[in-house]
């Protein structure tokens, strides 16, 4: 046997290792990526929820009686 069999029989007997354990890494490299959208996107959700909450207090204040009186003093 030469070197050439022998290199062509190693990748055929390792091709079906290498190519189960690239995709076993990609499968889970997906999994993670699921995993990492799903806490980013619960994160934007409660930013959002906080958001919307500091609108609704800056709106009361806004529309505040006693803000508009105190803008008008102001500008006096």
């Amino acid at each position: 046997m030469d070197i050439e069999q022998i290199i062509i029989i190693a990748l055929t007997f390792a091709f079906p290792w290498l190519s189960y354990d690239y995709f076993k890494y990609k499968t889970k490299m997906k999994e993670l990526e699921v995993k990492l959208d799903k806490s980013n996107k619960i994160k934007m959700n409660d930013e959002i929820g906080s958001m919307k909450h500091r609108l609704v207090v800056l709106e009361k204040i806004i529309t505040d009686k006693g803000y508009e009186i105190d803008n008008e003093i102001n500008k006096l």
